[in-house]
């Protein structure tokens, strides 16, 4: 009698925050037109190359310029609106609104204290990944505050090569790992690309993006890093007088 009363609640209050929005199908659009363009131009492709940069094991990886960036308005707002996100994360629940949730309820990689003196971000750097079959990126990092990536183009048949896989099926995944495997205890998870999905997490977080086989399709995605803006003179005149008490 007594099991039938008692309620089970899971909670989860650990590891790093990761938000997910859909990007409208125009700004999907608009970035593609200018991927396709810049992949059709060889000198453009040279000038902007960005692979000698990046970790992956991906031939074709170039920057978006700033340029096209300034003219497309509506991503970089975006992306700013998910770095205020990001801050005002609560560890008191799951949150919905503007279209964006979150993957985990954890805090913020920034702490409680530098919050308050955040007045801004800057989107450093916004490059483009032309993935194709056999092409992976493998554990590794980025710079900066924040990170992302967001699915241009995604392969079909990727549900097919799923089926054939029999150990650790990941085809064309991006996982996110943080700590050591323990008993009980979840240290990462996968994520399957969606067209217009768009994924934010802390710049520290590893993670990786799986490989897949499928011939003559194109995994496509737009990754970008992000930094806040900090008043340091607030900062430092705090500091100064909490060092006098």
């Amino acid at each position: 009698m007594m099991d039938k009363q008692i309620k089970i609640e899971t909670i989860l209050p650990f590891g790093p925050p990761i938000l997910k929005t859909t990007i409208p199908s125009y700004v999907v659009d608009n970035l593609n037109e200018h991927c396709d363009a810049t992949l059709a131009d060889e000198q453009k492709l040279k000038d902007y190359d960005y692979s000698g940069q990046l970790a992956g094991n991906v031939k074709k990886e170039f920057k978006i310029s700033g340029e096209f960036l300034n003219k497309e308005e509506n991503f970089s707002n975006i992306l700013r609106k998910l770095a205020e996100r990001m801050v005002a994360v609560d560890v008191r629940g799951t949150e919905e609104q503007l279209g964006v949730s979150y993957l985990r309820n954890a805090p913020p990689s920034t702490t409680n204290i530098a919050r308050k003196y955040i007045t801004g971000c800057q989107v450093l750097t916004v490059w483009c990944v032309s993935q194709w079959g056999g092409d992976f990126n493998p554990l590794h990092i980025h710079s900066g505050d924040l990170s992302g990536v967001l699915y241009l183009k995604v392969p079909e048949g990727l549900e097919e090569e799923y089926k054939k896989e029999d150990h650790h099926p990941a085809v064309g995944d991006i996982e996110f790992i943080t700590g050591v495997p323990q008993a009980f205890s979840r240290n990462s998870i996968k994520v399957s690309p969606k067209v217009g999905d768009l994924y934010v997490f802390p710049a520290w977080l590893h993670h990786t993006a799986y490989p897949f086989r499928t011939k003559d399709q194109e995994r496509r995605s737009i990754s970008f890093n992000i930094i806040y803006n900090i008043d340091l003179e607030k900062f430092k005149n705090e500091k100064m007088l909490v060092d006098k008490e």
